[in-house]
């Protein structure tokens, strides 16, 4: 069953792959692209400051577990985002909860839980701006898209709180799971302090990823034309929309296309000429954007990604001497 659906997510992204690519001819792929490496450069740093936002938001979610190092909230942060990135599916969301467990001295579920929640508050802060970008970027959206968009929220939203305060069993899922699941939302978000901590750390580290995408888009010629706020934010929220989507480590192609077909959206809004020149300049752009978003979480996070594997082999290895003898 999960070679299936490791399949399914590949052959998802070869077919985005081949949306972006089909009208093209590849040699002319990365030809006269001009843009700013300051510009670039400056988002780079930021890709790699806002991993230090992500840590210091969840040792605020983690204020009631056991005090630790600054470092030992950034691990969690920085293999989660290798994880993504590198494997098919979110899987870094359920090996979070693992080190939680190991560094914090919570249950594995409480660690979910709490990894659910600070996901539940990004998603919150990104949807009320994604949402607000809807009524003014420059496509002249259906007020229906809209009303959906938050609607869908609202339920997915009551649906977790549903779950954190159910008192009877949940179908098969065993009592303890729940009662465990139920004290991660207790020791964190259900603390109105942490949770309104959180919620402003969370609208910093979305208005410093808007930031990045604004500085990426101003730094290239071609893509500088259409980087007004409202439509930088809308961009933002349909990058982390495509996330969603099943696909290849690091959403190879899903990224692509959705990037590829919002710009060329704003281009036909606004009246900007729009050929084959511009779409290929554009594919060549969503690859390298695609690069500087993953390059902090195969770098820094792939470097603590191998220190803990090292440290787990010598554990296994010290564990195994000890009962060889």
């Amino acid at each position: 069953m999960i070679d299936f659906k490791k399949i399914i997510s590949i052959l998802i992204s070869c077919f985005f792959i081949y949306l972006c690519l089909k009208d093209i001819p590849l040699k002319n792929l990365f030809e006269n692209i001009k843009f700013s490496y300051l510009t670039l450069f400056f988002a780079v740093i930021l890709l790699f400051f806002i991993n230090i936002l992500k840590a210091y938001r969840l040792k605020i979610l983690l204020k009631n577990y056991k005090k630790k190092k600054f470092k030992f909230y950034l691990r969690p942060i920085l293999i989660r985002q290798f994880v993504n990135t590198t494997f098919i599916g979110n899987v870094g969301e359920i090996v979070t909860p693992l080190f939680l467990k190991k560094y914090f001295r919570c249950s594995y579920f409480e660690g979910l839980s709490i990894v659910i929640s600070e996901r539940l508050i990004d998603l919150t802060v990104i949807t009320f701006i994604f949402g607000a970008s809807l009524l003014f970027n420059e496509l002249n959206l259906d007020k229906k898209v809209f009303y959906s968009y938050f609607i869908i929220y609202i339920v997915l939203i009551f649906f977790f709180l549903f779950l954190v305060n159910y008192k009877k069993k949940i179908f098969f899922v065993p009592k303890k799971t729940i009662n465990n699941f139920k004290l991660g939302y207790r020791y964190s978000v259900k603390n109105l302090d942490i949770l309104k901590v959180s919620f402003f750390l969370s609208f910093i580290i979305w208005s410093v990823f808007i930031l990045i995408d604004f500085l990426l888009l101003k730094s290239f010629d071609i893509t500088s034309p259409i980087s007004s706020l409202p439509n930088i934010i809308f961009l933002t929220g349909v990058i982390v929309l495509s996330q969603l989507i099943p696909g290849a480590p690091a959403s190879i192609g899903v990224f692509n296309y959705f990037v590829i077909e919002t710009i060329a959206a704003f281009y036909n809004a606004q009246g900007i000429y729009y050929d084959l020149t511009v779409q290929i300049q554009l594919t060549s752009i969503s690859i390298i954007i695609l690069l500087i978003f993953i390059f902090p979480q195969v770098t820094w996070g792939g470097y603590i990604f191998y220190k803990e594997a090292l440290l787990s082999i010598e554990k296994i290895k010290n564990y195994s001497k000890r009962y060889m003898k």
